[in-house]
């Protein structure tokens, strides 16, 4: 137990810093974005790569944010009869229900790894006027969906002791609240 404890914490706090240190892109974002609107209004002189470079961050603070989204408990459910079951039947459900997220998951590392790698060796680059290369955006993909995996892993490990247990044994130690099975 004190394996899958240590696990556990390490996933979360990787998803909590990550969910921190990304969410500054929102505001590197919103600089980017005032600043090509005063440009292009203003000045009228827009710029050639303010409206991507906004699109990429978008893309980051998506692929990046899916782990921390899951450790706390942000993502979307139905929960009309799930809010008012026990924590035993709310981790059976979610054992089924994760299974299909973390191979979602997968699919975004896979398919996610293979085009970020084909753009890199093919030197692909936007159409734009600015052409910045595509595979740094690429990236994000299987490495928000490998950052995503782990979190549903931990999820599903934290759903199977409640389920076979009855208790939160491996409530996180980051947060309280849904996905660290607090509650």
């Amino acid at each position: 137990m004190k394996v899958l404890m240590k696990f556990t914490d390490v996933v979360d706090h990787v998803s909590e810093w990550c969910g921190k240190i990304f969410s500054f892109i929102i505001v590197l974002m919103m600089i980017v974005l005032v600043y090509d609107v005063f440009m292009r209004y203003f000045l009228n002189k827009p710029t050639s790569w303010g409206m991507e470079l906004t699109t990429f961050f978008q893309a980051g603070v998506l692929f990046l944010g899916g782990g921390y989204s899951l450790l706390h408990g942000g993502h979307v459910k139905v929960d009309i009869a799930y809010s008012r079951w026990s924590a035993r039947k709310k981790a059976i459900v979610d054992l089924i229900t994760y299974l299909f997220l973390f191979a979602l998951s997968v699919v975004l590392v896979w398919y996610g790894g293979k085009t970020a790698w084909s753009s890199f060796i093919q030197h692909k680059v936007s159409t734009s006027a600015w052409s910045p290369p595509l595979w740094p955006i690429y990236l994000l993909v299987p490495v928000g969906g490998f950052l995503l995996g782990l979190q549903c892993l931990v999820k599903w490990m934290r759903d199977l002791v409640t389920a076979i247990t009855g208790k939160n044994l491996l409530e996180s130690r980051v947060v309280s609240g849904e996905g660290g099975l607090r509650g």
